[in-house]
């Protein structure tokens, strides 16, 4: 690493108490309070959108972030160098970054302390003694599974880092065992893992022709994409020039693979969630490369997160064929009062080089510095810390239209946001690339999310569009062999959909599917209403019935109450079903239903980090059918949203 890379985190003397900022860019009213960590607070008031992060306020919690992990390393720090609870997986010797950084923190309790380097450097020595012959590792998870050998880029990254800074410190002997196993596993990932030549190479892009015997193709996707960028660390330290060439020209193709939107696809259209993986990885290149080829492409990716991000810090879900918005998390405050924490909000060093990212990084920081400072990747983040106030200064804001061609659309118009996605595209058996079968997001700024939550596989009712019986498909007993993209007598993704804005504030999704047709209309009434309308265009030629489904998140502790009188759980295990009713009424929203809707919960998805593709309750959704045949044309419900107390 470049000695002024280095001053960023060997200069400040002390650690400093965090300043947080008041708040952020159209934080929901909703969450606010959920943004205090400890104690008695009182709600901030809103921050202009132009306010930048002040540095040494910025520095001083990622301090705190990363001093707040110590104690649990130390703890499950053994003699060998293992760290972690057990059962051990590779991704547990992330830790020696760490303690690097404490250790190089000048005037830090952990400047240049023995025991630290001790740790630091058993744990190199344990990830030396834990390759196999080609220096990859068994890639198991906390739940006893394995999910084969590979050359695990996230801890690949951290060692070779790890070593830039350390290498000075380890004994002639350590660094011998270092340098052998980072030289043997950067060899590997140099002849194999940025090609279709890797072990785990998912196969060619939807459309793509085929390998033929012996072709070896670049492999783009955010594995290799932080391979690379560990891959050119290790060309500097082992004077290896053909390995940074190797880098370079990989970072070149990640570019020129990059959508004009800003997203990179793994099978048909964008990613949300792991496409900031791509801009982490891209950015670290950047900081540790000077390559400026590099930054239009980070500030593509950084207009599209800064859209795609709902006012309370998590990522929009509609448009991402890999993750569905995960599960909401349950706070109190003093009174007891239930108050909800969002998932997936995040930050990452990728958002520095840019405008549109330090415009995201000025929003978020609020909403992450407020939740255990612990669950921060702070790592790198500081180690490519800005040097001054200068750094963080931004213009950008989220548009208030924001397309990317006539594929998706999003509208804000507070206190509401829309997310719309036309996006359709073949099954595919890959277990991580979710059917494309959820079309709509709806998110306002006393309630959060509220419709919507991504996709999934083998969950008809998790479709906007389902033509035929959805009885005949279900992720309930799916096994790792399970074929994922059956041939089932039910259409479950659409064919085509177009995207309209008629009026002012309201737009149509037209869908097909299997020959079917129907419109789905959103209308934005007042502040706190909006109506929701499904219309039949065209049956089905074969006679199959169409039906829409409205997904809807669960909210924890609050229960989902009807017309009728009668209430059901939220957070019951086993499905329930309900219909005949005119009002369904959960959170702090109300639904007008016909009579002929049918409401289920907990609708589980595939959950495809499972062995099994098991979902927890939480994970599944609040689901309204609206069966449209020739009894039931169309049907108009009417959503409001209550004032928040």
């Amino acid at each position: 690493m470049k000695n002024s890379t280095r001053r960023v985190f060997l200069k400040d003397a002390t650690l400093l108490a965090a300043s947080l900022p008041a708040a952020s860019l159209f934080l929901p009213r909703t969450l606010l309070a959920a943004t205090a960590s400890s104690g008695p607070q009182s709600t901030p008031p809103p921050m202009p959108a132009t306010t930048p992060i002040r540095r040494d306020a910025f520095r001083a919690y990622l301090l705190r972030a990363i001093e707040a992990k110590l104690p649990g390393i130390l703890e499950h720090a053994r003699p060998s160098g293992q760290f972690g609870t057990e059962p051990w997986v590779v991704g547990d010797q992330n830790s020696i970054l760490t303690l690097a950084l404490l250790y190089h923190c000048e005037g830090g309790p952990h400047y240049r302390d023995p025991v630290l380097l001790e740790h630091i450097a058993a744990g190199g020595r344990f990830l030396r003694a834990r390759q196999d012959a080609k220096g990859m590792y068994p890639f198991d998870k906390k739940d006893g599974s394995n999910w084969g050998p590979i050359y695990m880029p996230w801890t690949y990254l951290r060692w070779m880092v790890t070593y830039q800074l350390m290498v000075a410190d380890l004994s002639p002997a350590d660094r011998a065992i270092w340098t052998e196993g980072l030289t043997l596993g950067y060899g590997g990932i140099a002849a194999t893992e940025l090609s279709s030549r890797s072990n785990i190479y998912p196969g060619t892009l939807t459309g793509a022709p085929p390998l033929q015997p012996g072709e070896v193709r670049p492999w783009i996707h955010n594995i290799p994409c932080h391979h690379a960028a560990g891959l050119f660390i290790a060309a500097r330290q082992f004077g290896r020039p053909e390995w940074e060439k190797q880098a370079r020209e990989y970072m070149q193709l990640v570019i020129a693979a990059q959508s004009p939107h800003g997203w990179w696809t793994e099978h048909r259209g964008p990613v949300v969630l792991y496409n900031r993986v791509y801009i982490e990885a891209l950015g670290i290149y950047h900081a540790l490369s000077g390559d400026e080829a590099v930054r239009p492409a980070l500030e593509r990716g950084n207009i599209y997160h800064l859209n795609y991000l709902y006012p309370d810090g998590s990522a929009i879900e509609t448009v991402d064929e890999r993750n569905p918005y995960g599960p909401l998390k349950v706070s109190h405050d003093a009174a007891g009062k239930v108050r909800y924490v969002t998932p997936q909000a995040s930050i990452h060093p990728g958002l520095y080089f840019t405008d549109a990212g330090r415009a995201q990084l000025a929003h978020q920081w609020p909403i992450v510095a407020a939740r255990d400072p612990a669950e921060l990747d702070a790592d790198f983040l500081y180690l490519f810390l800005p040097k001054d106030d200068a750094g963080f200064v931004f213009t950008s804001q989220p548009d208030r239209r924001h397309r990317m061609g006539a594929d998706a659309l999003i509208a804000r118009e507070d206190p509401w946001l829309v997310s719309l996605s036309a996006y359709c595209c073949a099954r595919t058996p890959n277990r991580f690339i979710q059917d494309r079968q959820n079309l709509l997001s709806i998110f306002h700024r006393d309630s959060g999310l509220i419709l919507g939550g991504g996709n999934t596989k083998l969950q008809p009712l998790w479709s906007t569009l389902t033509v035929g019986d959805t009885k005949l498909l279900t992720p309930i007993g799916a096994k790792r062999e399970t074929n994922l993209a059956p041939d089932v007598a039910l259409s479950y993704t659409p064919d085509h959909c177009e995207i309209t804005e008629p009026a002012p504030n309201r737009w149509t999704q037209r869908i097909s599917a299997a020959g079917a047709i129907a419109d789905l209309t959103c209308e934005i009434l007042s502040d706190r209403r909006l109506r929701l309308s499904a219309a039949l265009v065209q049956a089905a030629p074969d006679g199959r019935l169409a039906t829409v489904h409205l997904t809807f998140l669960p909210y924890p502790e609050s229960p989902v109450t009807f017309s009728d009188g009668t209430h059901a759980d939220i957070a019951a295990t086993t499905l329930w079903e309900k219909s005949g009713v005119t009002t369904v009424g959960h959170h702090n929203w109300q639904l007008t239903v016909p009579a002929a809707a049918r409401v289920a919960c907990p609708v589980l998805p595939h959950n495809p980090y499972s062995t099994d593709g098991h979902a927890e309750a939480t994970e599944g959704r609040l689901v309204v059918s609206l069966p449209l045949g020739a009894k039931e044309q169309r049907h108009s419900l009417t959503l409001s949203v209550a004032k928040q107390s």
